[in-house]
């Protein structure tokens, strides 16, 4: 596994924290790594996680179903 870091960019005019920037379905089925999102995520984020670690400021409806071990 490896590690992903999502941010939004500097300077940008939304605000950063209340905004999804990591989409749909992101992280489905992962088994090992790490990811980090300075900000929201939208559906289903994590959705048959198995041994990865997620950190997330938020995320959308259904997130982090039948997960197994993560």
């Amino acid at each position: 596994g490896g590690r992903m870091i999502v941010r939004s960019e500097e300077g940008v005019t939304f605000d950063k924290h209340e905004n999804v920037i990591a989409g749909n379905v992101t992280g489905f089925g992962a088994t090992s790594g790490q990811m980090f999102v300075a900000g929201r995520a939208g559906e289903r984020f994590a959705v048959r996680n198995s041994g990865a670690t997620f950190v997330v400021e938020g995320v959308g409806d259904h997130g982090c179903e039948y997960m197994t071990g993560g």
